[in-house]
């Protein structure tokens, strides 16, 4: 019976086999075989085709949705060098609340950035004001310094349509060399903007082109470096625009930096004439009061 049994399994499958030879039946067999695979096949996978760096800024360009945008941000700062040991066994900086402040961004695409950098009581204490290619830096606290890395928004500096100004934004992180690779980080699969095995490069999503991460390096006195990292985090959609709630800053992989987003509204005019008259008095009266009329 179990002769029988086997010699009936093998004439079925004999039989099916002959009438695979069938065209139009293997026609179709094929054509299944490739819907299957290509239902099949991982999205990372994708990843794996090179791109040029005109090929990867004509991906990136068209995930930017705003136009105009005003953002509000709150930013805490750390001490990455006193850290206590929490319940789980991660190390935790000390917070340092008298460093903390707020960040009122203006944005046009391509065109203008506004930053007012204020502390808690909401005096102004750094202004940076930029109108395509003029610019205007201007430090008004007398004790504390900002870097101008350290209030940009760089996240929102790819949200370009111009190559050009995405160019700025990597190097203003000293990214000069403009390489598209592929490279495993952290489990998955992203483009790497930059020269491969140097501490300054971009990482990208492939799936959705949007920047993950910034890389870089600082020098100390003798001669070692620390390794810095920005981190955007927390992606949700705001006004259609895919944007992180989250930016953190580690050095040496311990966090000293975290900005976080409190509001976003997109905008039907940004004011350009008015915004630049402000940012001139702002520079001479450093507490001079900023109202700005956007419904008009």
């Amino acid at each position: 019976m179990k002769r029988s049994l086997s010699n009936k399994i093998w004439n079925s499958l004999e039989q099916h086999s002959l009438s695979m030879v069938h065209p139009n039946k293997a026609y179709s067999f094929l054509m299944l075989l490739l819907v299957f695979l290509l239902i099949l096949l991982p999205i990372q996978s994708l990843a794996f085709f090179p791109m040029s760096w005109s090929d990867l800024n004509y991906q990136m360009r068209y995930q930017a949705k705003w136009y105009r945008i005003r953002l509000e941000n709150r930013v805490e700062v750390f001490d990455p060098f006193d850290t206590r040991l929490s319940p789980s066994g991660k190390l935790i900086p000390k917070l340092m609340p008298e460093r903390s402040y707020v960040q009122i961004i203006h944005w046009k695409r391509d065109q203008v950035l506004v930053i007012e950098t204020r502390d808690d009581e909401g005096r102004l204490m750094h202004l940076y004001y930029e109108y395509q290619e003029q610019s205007l830096e201007k430090h008004i606290d007398p004790i504390r310094h900002f870097n101008l890395n350290e209030v940009m928004p760089h996240f929102l500096r790819f949200l370009a349509k111009k190559p050009e100004n995405r160019e700025k934004a990597l190097r203003e992180f000293n990214i000069e060399d403009f390489l598209v690779s592929q490279t495993w980080h952290e489990n998955q699969i992203h483009y790497q903007i930059g020269v491969q095995g140097s501490d300054h490069y971009a990482l990208i999503d492939p799936k959705t082109f949007l920047l993950q991460s910034l890389h870089s390096s600082i020098y100390r006195a003798d001669g070692t470096k620390w390794k810095l990292k920005v981190q955007f985090s927390q992606f949700k959609n705001f006004q259609r625009q895919k944007f992180p709630q989250l930016t953190e800053y580690f050095l040496d992989g311990k966090l000293f930096k975290r900005v976080s987003l409190v509001k976003a509204k997109k905008l039907s005019r940004l004011p350009i004439k008015e915004l630049k008259e402000m940012a001139m008095a702002r520079v001479e009266h450093h507490f001079a009061t900023w109202t700005i009329d956007y419904a008009r």
